[in-house]
């Protein structure tokens, strides 16, 4: 399966769902790892971290869920961001379903 991690929209959100280490371990699961360019910036991993253990970086946050059957975040998507969740993507994130009614419909 293909497990991608798109940069978090959220002000001041400096956490990324996949480091370059997790995604080792999930690459000797089988997976490819997908992670949009920027996304570890505010983690401090740079674009060249993740593609040193081969993790594919990619433009946009449009290409990387239509490329990814997995979507990994941190914080709970944003309306945009679930216009891209189509039925066959699974999304791993924090829901909030008290403040969250629309992402959880």
């Amino acid at each position: 399966m293909k497990i991608g991690v798109p940069k978090e929209v959220a002000a001041g959100e400096a956490r990324v769902a996949m480091t370059p280490d997790s995604a080792l371990h999930l690459q000797k699961l089988g997976h490819e790892c997908l992670i949009e360019a920027g996304a570890g910036a505010m983690a401090e991993f740079a674009d060249s971290d993740y593609e040193a253990v081969g993790v594919k970086v990619v433009p946009t946050a449009e290409e990387l869920w239509k490329d990814s059957d997995i979507i990994a975040k941190v914080r709970i998507p944003t309306a945009t961001e679930l216009k891209h969740l189509t039925s066959d993507k699974t999304l791993i994130s924090f829901f909030n379903p008290a403040a969250n009614e629309e992402g959880m419909a």
